[in-house]
């Protein structure tokens, strides 16, 4: 890890959704997000902790994901992250105050990475809403991770480890499954990369962290009521330990919530481990990945044939 500035926390991901009342209903109803703003845009924000938003939705024609966005510890680390991807070549642009505005977050940037096509973006000090969430559906712990289906699995791990601040905590022989810590987020991974998927890059599924077991169960059976499908278990990971519940939305996004996540110290950490890919080491519950239905999941959306424009390089 060669990257010189300090992650604290995925803070949030963008998604376009097709329908976008149904996705309302999705989060709300089934996920038990509290909607928490609509944007002049008509995008609309949700959240599951105590931070202003973890999932923005934006009215398209096409499902997609458009970017995840990073908070950094401090304003340093911040300016610290751009000067660094400045010297790599890789063109930040800071958003302009009014987009920060709308965003509730005090300061920003954004870069598109050359091999997966990611959109990053990375900020500060997002609002704090002290006040109790409304929504009695689930209680979230509110970490955080998502998934991308990538061709290339070792590229884009290099990409991570080498450029961008991430520091490995497990892999699956073959490069099939990658998983990643944004250092240093003591989370066993912050983004998951399955790799050998043909075509352009995924987006697989976006996990939530619960406080407790019943918060998955009462998931699997809402899940049932509502003909919502399941896409993987109820399960556990070999790897996070982590109790899992995987289901789709109608747009084919991917939605998990995860129980008991390997915590990582800064310092002392374990070692990488090579991960056995055999089909019967894959759970530790037996579970498997329901794949009698076919779903074309959602690509990444990518601006890498129009580059960001910087609105200022003193924001």
């Amino acid at each position: 890890m060669t990257a010189p500035f300090r992650y604290k926390r995925l803070g949030y991901l963008v998604l376009d959704v097709s329908d976008i009342e149904r996705s309302t209903r999705f989060a709300t109803d089934v996920f038990g997000l509290d909607l928490v703003s609509e944007a002049g845009d008509g995008s609309r924000y949700f959240r599951g902790s105590f931070h202003h938003h973890d999932v923005i939705f934006r009215p398209a024609s096409k499902p997609m994901a458009q970017r995840s966005a990073w908070e950094l510890e401090n304003r340093a680390e911040l300016d610290k992250a751009f000067a660094y991807f400045t010297r790599i070549g890789f063109a930040p642009a800071w958003l302009a105050e009014s987009e920060t505005r709308q965003l509730e977050i005090e300061r920003a940037f954004r870069v598109v990475d050359p091999v997966i096509g990611l959109t990053w973006e990375y900020f500060i000090d997002m609002t704090v809403m002290p006040s109790s969430r409304r929504n009695g559906v689930t209680g979230f712990q509110g970490g955080k991770h998502f998934g991308l289906c990538v061709d290339d699995g070792r590229s884009a791990s290099r990409l991570l480890i080498d450029d961008m601040g991430f520091l490995l905590s497990d892999y699956f022989e073959g490069d099939v499954v990658t998983l990643l810590r944004a250092f240093p987020n003591p989370n066993h991974h912050s983004l998951a990369l399955l790799g050998g998927t043909e075509g352009p890059v995924r987006f697989h599924h976006v996990a939530f962290m619960v406080n407790e077991i019943d918060d998955i169960g009462r998931l699997f059976n809402r899940a049932k009521q509502m003909d919502v499908d399941i896409h993987f278990g109820i399960g556990r990971h070999p790897t996070s330990g982590s109790i899992h519940l995987y289901i789709y939305d109608h747009d084919n996004f991917v939605w998990e919530y995860t129980l008991g996540m390997e915590q990582f110290p800064e310092a002392g950490a374990r070692e990488a481990r090579r991960m056995s890919s055999a089909p019967e080491d894959f759970d530790l519950w037996g579970a498997v990945p329901d794949n009698s239905r076919k779903y074309e999941l959602p690509e990444v959306f990518t601006r890498l044939s129009k580059p960001l424009e910087a609105v200022s390089t003193t924001a």
